[in-house]
């Protein structure tokens, strides 16, 4: 059974999410005011500094430090399955000093460097994800039915007015006409009010914040696959059920302090944060996370093999591929990812390595793209990161 905790953390006022699959923790996410992010946000910018050679522009939107807009970011979207986005003109061409700018933010500020925005908007709903000023219609990845990705394509198509496009989440799949058109609808119109708002205002500031982590987490994490929904908070239980109830779930509040002590999770929960992570054969896998990249590293620990080098190598890395997929997904691991699993001579010994980890991330909802061994026996990997 398949289920969505959402624990009220009475101690620090924290919202702690999660989701079971066959009694194991697949996904944990804790939200708090420290890390509640603005990724997704929209704010009307004013253009402060245009740097031509670095095709950007700097853009201050209200906050602490001015962000940035490269000029792909700047230009119309394109679809890339079509057509490849050849860029003729310089940033200056495009924006100007004191030029009043709706974006989105793409990438949280770091220490070194300000938030990175777009003008590319993207607004989620439950089966779709609107992308005003652009003509594509895309349907998710994991909807391999051709038929349904047809049905899909022709509701939407039906009710979606001309200058939009929309990204068909995989939720959609085998979901009633209406209640697609019905979401298609409701995103619009946000759209069209925030579009409003930016028009009134005349200096920087927020027009639209993403960050109810409750309406986000239902909308997002509700899905075909969950059966029961369990919250110790009544607030937060009459939230998620407006969301729920659009989905044909429905949420169970639960009187309890804490709901992974309740359902025994407590001992899963500490782990998430682990660097070290044991495999069953005895070996381990060891994550380490640095600004540019994660570096994940396989040893074979414990386990010694009784057969070969290779075969030996071959079975913890196998246990190991099966492992690191499902610690990504569980600590939301974004960005650039390299694997450093134990030497394999046997190009199709690496190849079984590879093709686990493909069908491991399909479990994933989010976006992963695996590149395979490199030069230097390295696997890499790219993964979006779903919360911040």
């Amino acid at each position: 059974m398949n289920e969505l905790i959402i624990n009220q953390n009475t101690k620090d006022d924290r919202i702690e999410v999660c989701t079971i699959e066959n009694n194991q923790m697949t996904e944990f996410y804790s939200h708090g005011e420290q890390n509640a992010g603005i990724i997704g946000n929209i704010y009307c910018g004013i253009v402060q500094n245009v740097v031509d050679g670095m095709q950007a522009a700097f853009v201050d939107i209200g906050i602490d430090r001015n962000t940035f807009i490269s000029i792909k970011d700047a230009l119309p979207k394109v679809d890339v399955a079509k057509e490849e986005l050849v860029i003729t003109q310089t940033m200056s061409d495009i924006l100007k000093k004191g030029d009043k700018l709706l974006v989105q933010i793409r990438k949280e500020p770091s220490d070194e460097k300000g938030a990175r925005v777009s003008t590319h908007i993207t607004l989620p709903g439950n089966y779709i994800v609107l992308m005003p000023k652009t003509d594509i219609i895309t349907v998710s990845q994991k909807i391999t039915n051709l038929e349904e990705i047809h049905r899909l394509k022709e509701i939407v198509k039906g009710v979606l007015p001309k200058g939009y496009g929309v990204i068909i989440r995989t939720d959609a799949e085998n979901i009633a006409q209406e209640l697609i058109q019905q979401d298609v609808t409701e995103v619009v119109n946000k759209w069209k009010s925030i579009v409003k708002q930016y028009q009134k205002m005349s200096n920087y500031g927020i027009v639209y914040d993403d960050h109810d982590v409750i309406i986000k987490t239902a909308r997002d994490m509700i899905h075909q696959n969950i059966q029961k929904i369990y919250t110790n908070s009544k607030e937060i239980c009459e939230k998620v059920q407006k969301v729920a109830s659009q989905k044909g779930k429905n949420v169970e509040f639960i009187e309890s302090d804490n709901l992974f002590e309740k359902f025994g999770l407590i001992t899963e929960q500490k782990k998430v944060d682990d660097r070290k992570v044991w495999l069953d054969c005895g070996g381990y896998i060891a994550i380490d996370k640095t600004e540019a990249l994660t570096a994940i590293d396989v040893n074979s620990g414990k386990y010694t093999g009784d057969v070969s080098l290779e075969k030996t190598a071959l079975a913890v890395n196998l246990e190991a591929a099966i492992e690191i997929m499902k610690q990504i997904r569980l600590k939301d691991i974004g960005g650039i990812v390299v694997i450093d699993f134990i030497d394999l001579e046997d190009k199709q010994d690496q190849a079984k390595v590879v093709e686990i980890m493909k069908q491991e991330a399909l479990k994933d909802r989010s976006k992963i793209d695996i590149k395979g061994y490199t030069k230097l026996n390295l696997v890499e990997l790219t993964r979006k990161k779903l919360y911040v």
